[in-house]
């Protein structure tokens, strides 16, 4: 497989928070790709984390149109807030793909910036993560900070 010249072009910013290290892949296009450590700290704070991601020009290469779609209605749900699967399916214009983007949270590469954390199963459980459950929590929890 052939991969576009930008991706292979890529490289790396380590971010020290007190929540961890996260890595963050850039691209001449912009940021690609933010990666969390492996354990959530049980305090802290990611306002170091947030302060480089804030404004930062985003590459989206590589997602499909439905993805594209249903990250852009994501990023309107206001920091705090939540939305399910299916409110977020019928927001990005796609009613009943509650499954559809369940799967294109799965395949979010930008954590936090895309919040895929504010997502949450119809019963009002939180669901799944792809960083973890404690992550979710923990954001979730975190963002009256912001």
């Amino acid at each position: 497989m052939i991969r576009p010249k930008h991706i292979l072009s890529r490289r790396q910013i380590l971010v020290k928070t007190e929540m961890g290290v996260f890595l963050l892949e850039m691209t001449a296009r912009g940021l690609y790709a933010v990666r969390f450590p492996k354990k959530a700290a049980e305090k802290g704070s990611l306002s170091s984390l947030w302060r480089v991601l804030r404004n930062r020009k985003l590459d989206l290469t590589g997602y499909t149109t439905f993805q594209l779609k249903v990250y852009a209605a994501l990023r309107k749900v206001p920091s705090g807030k939540v939305v399910t699967y299916g409110q977020l399916a019928k927001r990005a214009g796609y009613s009943g793909a509650a499954r559809a983007v369940g799967s294109a949270m799965k395949k979010n590469r930008l954590p936090i910036v895309i919040p895929c954390h504010r997502v949450i199963k119809g019963n009002g459980s939180l669901g799944q993560y792809s960083w973890g459950i404690q992550w979710k929590r923990y954001l979730l929890r975190g963002e009256r900070l912001f």
